[in-house]
């Protein structure tokens, strides 16, 4: 037994894991500090073709920085409170009866990344992220002139 684990262990070692990038996403997962963001999935499948997943969760802010910085390009990312983007351009919750709301990655599989200031809300689609538009003869409208107090003289 304890060959075939020396055996496996040094083939992993040798065989493409760089063991300190995998040690970095490890410790990153762990972080408390945790951001919200996007990101797009590209996971290669049987017969040379990938599968594009998208999906919003919260993820530690560290392994964020270090992901998005391009210093950190093997390992895995913890996903949580996973939000997917559907067919119909709504976004859905990950977490049913079945599944946590968790969900692993590797880092590798990553093909765009980016932070939203906040929570996506399930059922809605991108329009919750665009900018309100705001036009400056509704940003104060008439009736509240008459709500402001007098000024003093």
């Amino acid at each position: 037994m304890r060959k075939l684990m020396f055996l496996v262990l040094s083939g992993v070692i040798l065989f493409g894991c760089n063991m300190r990038d995998e040690a970095m996403a490890m410790g990153a997962n762990g972080d408390d500090e945790q951001v919200w963001v996007f990101a797009q999935f590209n996971v290669p499948e049987e017969g040379d073709k990938i599968d594009s997943f998208y999906y919003y969760g919260k993820v530690a802010k560290s392994l964020y920085d270090r992901v998005s910085a391009n210093t950190l390009h093997e390992g895995f990312v913890l996903m949580e409170e996973v939000k997917y983007w559907g067919d119909d351009d709504l976004i859905y919750e990950y977490r049913d009866s079945q599944y946590t709301g968790d969900l692993v990655f590797r880092i590798e599989d990553i093909r765009r990344i980016k932070r939203v200031q906040h929570e996506p809300v399930a059922g809605r689609g991108y329009e919750q992220f665009e900018e309100p538009q705001v036009d400056s003869e509704l940003a104060a409208p008439e009736g509240d002139a008459a709500q402001a107090p007098d000024s003093v003289m």
